[in-house]
């Protein structure tokens, strides 16, 4: 049996760790796809819900044949699934549309929410599909004119400077020419040093990429 120790991302700038048995995890999944009754990963102590969005990539099978069971059954609004599924990167799943899910999500780049699990910035990297790129894009550029005014009233930036990195990360993994040239602006034009190295690293990830094309 497999234990691993998941990097749960907060929607605060920090990290908490939970131990996980990958087997376990997928087993109370395809349990609760069976029925409802009495289905372990429900209950407010156990983590499964959690501990499945970060198993192992051999198991992406299971996840699409349990997952695509509880949405038909469930269906999408609210349904932990859809985070499951774009966390193992499956953008269509039967009828469901995982992509475009994910993109109904909230997410404020300046006034983050608080919890634990994925972001949606973070699983649209998961889902590693390029259209990504500009939703993300748009989401930053929509953003600097309140992160600028929430500047000038001396409010803490933190979240704002955390979310940056976490996307520049994405745009690095997704985006094109545009996106590169976007990620130097953005590091040029910025005093966070965090920011700065976070667009420069990503738009040199791109540039690396077109290199091969």
């Amino acid at each position: 049996m497999l234990r691993f120790a998941l990097l749960l991302i907060l929607v605060t700038p920090a990290y908490a760790g939970l131990d996980c048995l990958e087997d376990e995890a997928i087993a109370d999944l395809e349990a609760f796809a069976k029925t409802k009754a009495g289905a372990k990963i429900n209950d407010p102590n156990n983590y499964n819900w959690l501990c499945v969005e970060g198993v192992s990539p051999k198991l992406k099978p299971r996840i699409e044949k349990a997952c695509l069971k509880i949405l038909d059954r469930d269906g999408e609004k609210n349904n932990e699934c859809v985070t499951v599924a774009a966390a193992a990167g499956i953008i269509t799943l039967g009828k469901h549309d995982i992509f475009a899910l994910v993109g109904k999500l909230q997410e404020d780049p300046i006034e983050l929410a608080g919890g634990v699990g994925w972001t949606k910035t973070a699983l649209y990297e998961r889902l590693g599909d390029p259209r990504a790129a500009a939703i993300v894009t748009d989401m930053w550029k929509t953003a600097i004119p309140r992160a600028e005014a929430r500047e000038k009233r001396h409010r803490s930036m933190s979240e704002w400077s955390s979310w940056r990195q976490h996307a520049a990360a994405t745009l690095g993994a997704l985006g094109d020419a545009e996106t590169k040239t976007f990620l130097e602006e953005q590091a040029q034009a910025t005093v966070d040093t965090g920011v700065r190295r976070a667009c420069t690293e990503a738009a040199a990830k791109i540039a690396k990429r077109l290199e091969t094309k």
